[in-house]
């Protein structure tokens, strides 16, 4: 058996292959980024030992590969957030499908879980039809996905929307159940007639904003997952209204997760915003000295860059970030230059 560990503090951006073998989440290592991946592909992977060849008889036989491809599944942590998940999974014809069958408890998922995580959608659901047309993916489940209890509502909408809208030929969900389009989900009632990114995911409302009164951000703040593995957390928070909505994302991340989050930044408070300016595919921003005080004033936490990069291209929809300190780019490092968003987050190993 095989397995590639991720390197030390880092989360892959773009598609490697992660090879089977016992079990792990998120690697055996602290993980979260390098920057220069190979292009996205499918990949054959060595069977575990002891699942026999068919033609493991005939002398000189090859061993039996499996194709395998990188999926975005979305899963409860132990704190209750919806976390993407990175995971290698056999090559199916039908992906989308693929993928929410793996977020179903009692489903394929559950043995490769670990450090609290746990599936979302109820027990026994499936996926009786899926449709992806002009942007619009209709998912048709069986009637256990109506057996919930109400405080699991928003997360499962939003697991769902976000698991589908991570395929880029997905703008919008519709959700049916045994061939009926849903309205409302059952339970807490919360509309779905059309599902996007936009609703966020991990809602929360930030300091001295008012409803209807207000912008959203996505910020991506920490958890642990145990003395030395962190995970990135997608937090959607909505603030005063502002037409700044990329020096807004920022700010918030540096003000951190609110009181009595289980979740953490790795920016520092002190930090200041200097500028934040974003034209067409880029992001600039530029902070103060402050993002430097991670190693002996040398180096910017790894981390906090990477927060920055998803938080900035997940709220603007810019395609890359270019890191300032003090109006001059990092002396040395992956983010020297403008960097992408990761294809892959938060790695699950098994």
């Amino acid at each position: 058996m095989k397995i590639r560990h991720i390197g030390k503090m880092t989360a892959v951006l773009g598609v490697s292959a992660v090879l089977l073998s016992g079990c792990g989440l998120f690697g055996p290592e602290k993980e979260t980024i390098s920057i220069d991946a190979p292009p996205q592909s499918e990949v054959s992977v060595d069977l575990p030992n002891g699942m026999p060849s068919p033609d493991a008889a005939k002398e000189g036989a090859q061993p039996v590969v499996q194709e395998t491809g990188e999926r975005m599944v979305y899963l409860q942590d132990a704190n209750g957030y919806i976390v993407p998940v990175s995971m290698t999974l056999p090559k199916s014809e039908g992906p989308a499908k693929q993928v929410l069958s793996y977020m179903v408890k009692g489903g394929p998922v559950e043995s490769m879980l670990q450090g609290g995580f746990s599936a979302v959608l109820p027990k026994g659901t499936e996926v009786k039809g899926l449709v992806i047309k002009n942007g619009v993916a209709t998912v048709d489940f069986s009637k256990d996905f109506k057996t919930y209890e109400e405080k699991d509502e928003k997360k499962i909408v939003d697991a769902v929307t976000r698991a589908l809208t991570e395929f880029s030929s997905v703008k919008t969900v519709q959700i049916w159940v045994n061939g009926t389009p849903l309205t409302e989900m059952p339970a807490a009632k919360t509309p779905i007639t059309l599902l996007d990114r936009n609703q966020g995911v991990n809602l929360e409302l930030g300091d001295g904003a008012v409803p209807g009164d207000t912008s959203s951000v996505t910020v991506y703040f920490q958890g642990q997952l145990d003395d030395t593995r962190t995970y990135y957390v997608p937090v959607t928070r909505l603030v005063p209204e502002t037409a700044d909505i990329a020096k807004a994302t920022v700010e918030e991340l540096i003000k951190g997760p609110k009181q009595g989050s289980q979740l953490f930044s790795s920016l520092l408070r002190t930090t200041r915003v200097l500028n934040v300016k974003q034209e067409k595919d880029l992001v600039t921003v530029n902070l103060s000295s402050d993002i430097l005080k991670y190693d002996d004033g040398k180096e910017a936490s790894p981390e906090a860059l990477q927060s920055l990069v998803l938080s900035l291209t997940e709220t603007t929809g810019a395609k890359q970030v270019q890191l300032l300190v003090e109006g001059k780019p990092l002396a040395s490092g992956e983010f020297t230059k403008p960097v992408s968003r990761p294809v892959q987050l938060n790695p699950i190993q098994m």
